[in-house]
């Protein structure tokens, strides 16, 4: 008999609302209103405030006392940390896939890789970034551990918005794309250093795009001057109580 897994309403607001935040269609800093979400769900104010507390677990949403809840801004710091997680255990997974990937896993990259020259054509953000994490994770399912690369997405919220804030820039879509090339080639040849080498630059362009994006949507950046939400599971039941 098949395992039926039920999904409780508060984790379905939840995955609608942190969808609704990584793909930017909530913006850093706009505000959550428990009632109004609960009236445009359809739901009681009880799912809604399990789902915010959730998300801010996640570093994705800040409650403030008295002041409420809004999308958190991004926050460099935690970018660095994501992009340091991400960058160390892909890095150990590579090591192990090139020696065990499949035709088949080389055919699905290349599929993720079309997908992303469409979405470019299309100028679908949305589509690129979701056919980026395909191609990556070929690699953690190629050697048994989506649950890594998983722990990873789940993690990431911030690094996720500032690459997506990334592809507006000029090339950069075209780059990752000639990147993702390169790197099917350097498997083929079983060239690790190769590999590595343009994992390295793909997972740290972001270095160097920052900058412009800061100067382009200040607003969506935490700034060191905010002050700080409070993190104490009581003060998050009072806020959204």
């Amino acid at each position: 008999m098949a395992h039926i897994v039920r999904v409780t309403a508060s984790e379905e607001i939840y995955q609608t609302l942190r969808s609704e935040i990584l793909s930017m269609r909530l913006k850093p800093g706009e505000e959550l209103n428990l009632q109004l979400l609960s009236e445009q769900l359809q739901v009681s104010r009880s799912p809604v405030r399990d789902a915010l507390m959730k998300l801010s677990g996640d570093n994705l949403v800040d409650i403030f006392p008295q002041k409420g809840t809004r999308v958190s801004p991004i926050d460099l710091k935690q970018v660095e940390e994501e992009r340091f997680l991400r960058k160390s255990l892909e890095e150990s997974a590579v090591r192990k896939f090139i020696h065990s990937y499949t035709e088949d896993h080389i055919a699905q990259m290349e599929e993720s890789i079309l997908h992303q020259e469409k979405a470019m054509q299309k100028g679908d953000f949305i589509e690129f970034l979701e056919a980026d994490n395909a191609f990556h994770g070929v690699i953690f399912s190629g050697i048994n551990m989506c649950r890594i690369w998983n722990i990873i997405l789940g993690q990431s919220g911030n690094h996720h918005r500032i690459r997506l804030l990334s592809f507006s820039e000029k090339n950069v879509l075209g780059n990752i794309i000639e990147q993702h090339q390169g790197m099917v080639g350097a498997l083929r040849f079983k060239d690790l250093n190769e590999v590595l080498s343009l994992e390295d630059k793909h997972l740290s362009k972001l270095l160097q795009e920052t900058e412009n994006m800061v100067l382009r949507y200040p607003n969506y950046f935490k700034k060191e001057t905010t002050s700080q939400p409070f993190y104490m599971r009581n003060t998050y039941t009072k806020e959204l109580s």
